[in-house]
């Protein structure tokens, strides 16, 4: 745990980084999207969830490019 009180995780999918980590009830992912200069966040109540929402987010990444 570190000292904001909330474990990250760091994982990937179909090679892309993402990271996630719950804070009180609520889980958050966040990734950067290697083909721009932004990013995707997002917010769910559960880690199956928040797993789900960053992948499927790096698929339309790479659909798109």
């Amino acid at each position: 745990m570190n000292r904001r009180g909330d474990d990250r995780e760091r994982r990937f999918h179909l090679g892309i980084e993402f990271v996630i980590w719950s804070r009180e009830r609520a889980w958050f992912w966040f990734l950067v999207n290697p083909r721009s200069k932004g990013g995707m966040i997002g917010a769910t109540t559960n880690e199956s969830q928040a797993m789900s929402e960053a992948c499927l987010s790096i698929e339309r990444i790479l659909a798109v490019s």
